[in-house]
């Protein structure tokens, strides 16, 4: 079957794929030098470095360190989201939710400035008027709300530990892995993030893991 070229993909060629390779190699270098330094400190003109540009250039890609930190978050979310969702999407038995809640932690372990990113600017945003505040309310709003229905599949098949609610299930793994991904910052060396939370898992749920 011939497919009907107005609807085929294209591939970018000339200008437009170069335009969008620098604009990942931006975003790769934002989320290094956000992860490390947060979002005060973290300047255009490092980020800029790294890519080999000055920071007239880079504003060319993203007119404002605020654009430029959005854009950053909003890949991160896109990234993560596939991630979780298929991590969690393949756990069609209940009873592999926590193994699934593993993999993303070792995911999030494994890729370089995830962790920081995300610590450093939540941190940050506790603060109202910081640029990423009203994005971490809603984060975590949705966040918790995507754990408690995973503990509600738990809860529905008896794989929570007695006196273990879907509620107090998803606040405690949520506080316990923001807390252990803070540690684990700090002294990488000192601290198992999956680990800890395969502990954590065992303890309130009834699940093999």
């Amino acid at each position: 079957m011939v497919e009907n070229s107005t609807t085929s993909p294209r591939k970018r060629r000339g200008p437009y794929a170069k335009s969008d390779g620098r604009r990942r190699e931006i975003l790769a270098a934002a989320t290094q030098v956000f992860g490390v330094n947060g979002y005060r400190a973290g300047s255009l003109k490092e980020i800029a470095a790294v890519v080999g540009m000055n920071p007239t250039s880079l504003l060319h890609y993203f007119p404002t360190k605020d654009a430029l930190l959005q854009a950053v978050l909003d890949e991160r979310d896109k990234v993560s989201d596939e991630v979780a969702g298929t991590a969690v999407g393949a756990a069609a038995d209940p009873a592999d939710l926590p193994k699934a809640f593993l993999l993303i932690a070792q995911n999030n372990q494994d890729v370089p400035g995830i962790i920081g990113l995300y610590t450093l600017l939540a941190a940050e945003s506790a603060t109202p008027g910081h640029p990423t505040h009203e994005y971490f309310v809603a984060r975590y709003e949705r966040v918790r709300e995507q754990f408690r229905r995973a503990f509600a599949r738990l809860e529905a098949a008896g794989l929570l530990a007695p006196g273990i609610t879907a509620e107090y299930a998803a606040a405690s793994t949520l506080g316990l892995w923001d807390g252990i991904q803070m540690q684990w910052m700090i002294d990488p060396d000192a601290v198992d993030v999956v680990a800890h939370l395969r502990r954590h898992l065992s303890m309130i749920t009834l699940a093999e893991i």
